[in-house]
């Protein structure tokens, strides 16, 4: 045990097999993060059936309202511990007696802050809502540390596979109580079984245990870099719940029930892949810091097959979206459906602001990360200010603004210092993006050209069309398949080892 609890406290050192460790890392994580979204839909399509719109409206205004909380809890300390060249257990153990404590102050103030939650939207149900979903804080604090020390030995797929099997559970006990009668208890009741069996499994993947908590002057640098990467999450997060937070002051909790969830179908397609490979990138970058050559090439290249793949799928998701939601969630979900189509394109554009956080964590300049988070929150609460007059369609609209003004200037930014700026990210993404507006306009016209088919003759008919053209622009006019070598490749490693 000894010998495996000190892999996790090793200096971190470029290597010859960082790119091949981290494409198979990024590969196992992220399909196992495909899987893991596959149940959360599977999931939305069950509740979906089972319950009211004004039940996920319900949930959804305190999700969106506490969304920063998991943020605060760890600190940014785990990208800390992930980052940092040099670390020892007592360090950790400091860290995690921090994220617990944190932990444990959020669980409380949110409960006393209930009876505000429910007097501010009108809705005394928030009240019992708000208290219950407080003990996810908890559960979250003792886990983050252990989540980390397993990022900075790159063992993504077991990470993945923690979560993937606590998600399942929760969504078996979700369903399970929807169908005793439950209602949005189901809903409520679903995040605290998942985060008890994250933690649970976090604490038995990972051998090493807290000890006594040392604060020397590496861990209050720790916890400098974990503030400031804080400060952007936590903004970033705001950022993204405004649109939820307006529609519930002003709509009817069945709006924001719709919004809700075209945004979990959103998120569990597109911006869940973001997420992880935001882990990925972020850890095996960090070891380049010292190489800024190396880590330009090594940005560019991930950056490049990144695009090739999501760029598509976010605008073939687009173009399905309204025959999808209507198949998976329902006749009732159509509204949702309309709002996904447009939600969807903001994934095209993410791909590019989502890889910021790369460029920012493994500089070592969390400080700028977190400056730019301010610029985001501040352009994102005006996009929803102004799409709020035209209900969640219009906030829809304005987040994909807002996502297009905001791509470019933030890797200009977070790359300055290291010469990565517009130029090497058109060049990286800029046949994609080419292509995938080509799925958006083509698919969009031929989708009302088909309006006597059926959804499913539908949709098969548009994914072909869509991946026709893509294929025709990258390949035929841009004659690009650099990233389908690096898949085959990839694929061929993942077999021999299999």
């Amino acid at each position: 045990m000894a010998e495996s609890v000190g892999a996790y406290f090793e200096e971190h050192k470029e290597s010859r097999d960082l790119g091949r460790l981290a494409l198979r890392g990024g590969t196992a994580s992220v399909a196992m993060q495909y899987g893991n979204g596959v149940l959360q839909i599977v999931a939305a399509i069950v509740l979906a059936r089972l319950l009211a719109p004004e039940d996920f409206g319900l949930v959804a205004i305190v999700a969106v309202l506490t969304s920063f909380a998991p943020l605060l809890i760890d600190f940014g300390l785990g990208d800390a511990t992930t980052q940092k060249s040099k670390i020892t257990p007592a360090q950790v153990s400091s860290l995690f007696w921090l994220s617990s404590g944190i932990g444990l102050a959020i669980a409380a103030v949110v409960a006393a802050c209930s009876p505000l939650i429910a007097w501010i939207f009108g809705e005394p149900r928030l009240e019992a809502i708000a208290v219950l979903s407080s003990i996810t804080f908890v559960l979250w604090g003792i886990s983050n540390q252990h989540l980390a020390l397993l990022r900075r030995t790159m063992q993504f797929g077991r990470i993945a596979k923690i979560q993937i099997l606590s998600t399942l559970a929760g969504i078996v006990i979700a369903i399970f109580l929807a169908m005793c009668g439950y209602g949005y208890w189901a809903l409520v009741v679903r995040p605290i079984a998942n985060s008890l069996l994250v933690a649970i499994g976090a604490w038995l993947v990972c051998q090493w245990r807290p000890g006594v908590a040392v604060f020397d002057n590496e861990v209050k640098s720790m916890v400098r870099f974990g503030l400031h990467v804080v400060g952007f999450s936590v903004t970033y997060s705001v950022a993204r719940a405004v649109d939820r937070i307006g529609l519930g002051l002003f709509y009817p909790p069945g709006e924001v029930g719709y919004y809700q969830n075209a945004i979990t179908l959103y998120d569990n397609s597109i911006f869940a892949t973001l997420s992880q490979v935001h882990t990925v990138g972020s850890a095996a970058l960090s070891k380049l810091q010292s190489n800024p050559a190396a880590l330009r090439q090594k940005y560019e290249a991930a950056l490049s097959a990144l695009a090739f793949f999501l760029m598509p799928a976010a605008a073939v998701l687009s173009v399905i979206a309204q025959d999808l939601t209507v198949i998976l969630l329902g006749e009732k979900w159509r509204a949702a459906g309309l709002l996904l189509s447009i939600i969807a394109l903001r994934g095209i554009f993410q791909v590019v602001e989502g890889s910021q956080g790369w460029l920012h964590l493994s500089i070592g300049r969390p400080d700028r990360w977190r400056n730019w988070g301010m610029v985001s929150a501040v352009v994102q609460v005006i996009a929803v200010v102004g799409g709020l007059p035209f209900g969640p369609t219009g906030v829809a609209v304005t987040a994909v603004i807002a996502s297009l003004v905001i791509a470019l200037p933030s890797i200009s930014y977070a790359g300055r210092s290291i010469g990565i700026g517009a130029a090497l990210v058109i060049r990286a993404v800029g046949k994609q993006l080419i292509a995938a507006m080509g799925i958006v306009v083509g698919g969009w016209w031929l989708r009302t050209a088909l309006t006597d088919y059926s959804s499913y003759v539908r949709i098969c008919l548009l994914i072909g069309f869509s991946a026709f053209i893509y294929l025709i622009v990258i390949i035929g006019l841009f004659r690009f398949i650099e990233p389908i070598k690096i898949a085959a490749g990839i694929a061929r490693d993942l077999w021999r080892n299999r």
